[in-house]
């Protein structure tokens, strides 16, 4: 019973942390390169997850991207993602043209402001990786693998109901 009590309050604080993530944003806020970036983050109510990583997939590419490419790299439909950067489009954080030879095919390019968010959303997720890796040096494989297989057994048990 101990075991599950552990594991319920750990379940608890995952949930906790998830559900007040206004860290990120307080990071974001922190470590904006402008003001008008840091401004934006504090005005806007929200950007998901989805929106940062286009936006960082558009900043790693570093040119005018054809929508075909974004779209073939990514997890998301195509309707998902199509509505996705309507969105950044209208927040003015990319821009979408066509070019003149091809008025079938758009490209995306992040805006200022949108390469900055970009930016920071990889550095966010340098940073975060940096932290998980010196916390896990302090494990061996063998305990790494185990806290793996106990939390694929509860997902898969939840999955079960």
């Amino acid at each position: 019973m101990e075991k599950y009590k552990q594991i319920e309050q750990l379940k608890h604080k995952l949930r906790e942390t998830h559900e007040n993530s206004d860290f990120e944003r307080e990071w974001f806020i922190k470590h904006a390169p402008s003001q008008t970036t840091r401004q934006f983050i504090q005005n806007q109510k929200h950007v998901t997850h989805s929106e940062l990583q286009i936006l960082s997939d558009l900043t790693r590419i570093e040119a005018a991207t054809p929508f075909k490419q974004l779209q073939a790299a990514s997890p998301l439909s195509q309707g998902m993602l199509s509505r996705y950067v309507n969105r950044l489009a209208a927040q003015t954080l990319i821009e979408k043209y066509h070019p003149i030879d091809n008025k079938k095919e758009v490209f995306l390019r992040p805006t200022k402001l949108g390469y900055e968010l970009g930016t920071l959303h990889l550095a966010l997720h340098q940073t975060i990786q940096a932290q998980e890796e010196r916390i896990l040096s302090h494990y061996s494989d063998s305990d790494i693998e185990t806290m793996v297989q106990l939390a694929t057994q509860l997902i898969a048990a939840r999955q079960q109901l």
